[in-house]
């Protein structure tokens, strides 16, 4: 967690290498007057504040190829990843999904992952972790087991569909209805996916389609979805929507340094199923009933994000860090994720920013 970012979501950074895959979009977010960034994920089509309130009133779509994807198949699937992840993966149906991590033996996370059980396989949304590096992670323990981990990222285009119109949206430009589809259940539709997952707090949908499906997707949402206000979206706008939200973002407000319990992520967690790796440091911080800091999310009473890894004070005390911030056009103030010191991670608790040009008035609004 080296620099608050404040709109490159979904872009891989790892050992300074930018992981760009092959995205059949491309040339078409440049058609379309987008502003890219170097791994060739728009940044936004026009004033990211216009297309932030799109979001909120009505829908956007977003290309997200950048995120990682791999289908994971074999006969010892389920108990193979049963035994290395944090989720009860035996109890994923084929329609349903689960949020899930890897851990290291220390219960650091090293993969934040959404799984989605599939007839044939396991597809496996692996968001900022590099598919690569997770499959290598994975392949190590793989020795008699019938498991096969492909890493999909190459030959699937991902692009979502955020916003309270979201449902009606994909209805008018593909036809499918959606209604009743619980959040990360999903429909199966050919070779493609339709995925319930919330990235903006607005409600959404993920597509995952083959390569040679993409653009014709793309410009149907754009052909038929006029009436109902859908227009393009970049990573500038999604990231205010993303931090107003509370979602942390892995190699930016998480990463291979953090407990998992500091994040969160009790809804990617089993109590109950029993072994897997980091169990005993989960089991015990749970016994203990506490960690030493917690991800929380605040606001600012400022418009300017605050510069990289920003102290958090109360009175003259240290209480966290900032990981990443956005001005936030609907609360009219910046949106925050930090780490807060145990005593500080508290919704209320009123602490300081500190900026060279003096502290700022920031105040938790929720404890992740």
């Amino acid at each position: 967690m080296k620099k608050v970012i404040w709109a490159q979501p979904y872009n891989h950074q790892v050992e300074s290498d930018l992981v760009v895959v092959s995205n059949p979009l491309i040339l078409h977010h440049e058609r379309l007057g987008a502003q890219l960034d170097a791994s060739k994920t728009p940044l936004s089509y026009s004033d990211p504040i216009e297309e932030y309130w799109a979001v909120k009133k009505a829908a956007g779509i977003a290309d997200i190829s950048n995120a990682g994807r791999l289908r994971i198949t074999g006969k010892d699937r389920v108990s193979f990843l049963n035994g290395l992840l944090t989720s009860d993966v035996a109890q994923l149906r084929e329609d349903g999904g689960q949020h899930s991590a890897l851990l290291n033996p220390k219960a650091r996370i090293l993969a934040d992952l959404y799984l989605y059980g599939q007839p044939d396989g396991i597809l496996v949304d692996t968001g900022d972790s590099p598919a690569s590096k997770v499959k290598e992670a994975l392949d190590r323990f793989v020795i008699t087991e019938d498991v096969q981990i492909r890493d999909a990222t190459q030959d699937r285009v991902q692009i979502t569909i955020q916003g309270p119109r979201s449902g009606q949206a994909i209805r008018e430009a593909l036809g499918v209805e959606l209604e009743g589809l619980k959040p990360l259940g999903h429909k199966v539709l050919g070779p493609s996916t339709i995925v319930s997952r919330d990235r903006s707090g607005q409600g959404g949908y993920d597509i995952i389609l083959p390569n040679e499906e993409a653009e014709a997707v793309w410009n149907g949402f754009l052909l038929k979805t006029g009436d109902i206000g859908l227009r393009p979206i970049g990573s500038k706008s999604m990231e205010m929507l993303r931090l107003e939200a509370g979602y942390p973002r892995y190699g930016i407000d998480i990463d291979d340094n953090t407990i998992v319990l500091e994040a969160g992520f009790r809804d990617a967690i089993s109590f109950t199923k029993g072994c897997y790796m980091g169990q005993e440091v989960v089991a015990r911080a749970t016994h203990i009933g506490r960690v030493n800091k917690q991800l929380v999310r605040l606001e600012i009473e400022a418009r300017d994000p605050p510069s990289a890894r920003s102290k958090l004070k109360s009175n003259d005390v240290e209480a966290g860090f900032i990981t990443s911030a956005a001005f936030s056009p609907g609360l009219g103030r910046v949106a925050c994720l930090a780490y807060a010191n145990r005593d500080f991670a508290k919704e209320g608790t009123r602490l300081a920013v500190e900026q060279d040009d003096g502290p700022i008035s920031a105040v938790v609004t929720k404890v992740l």
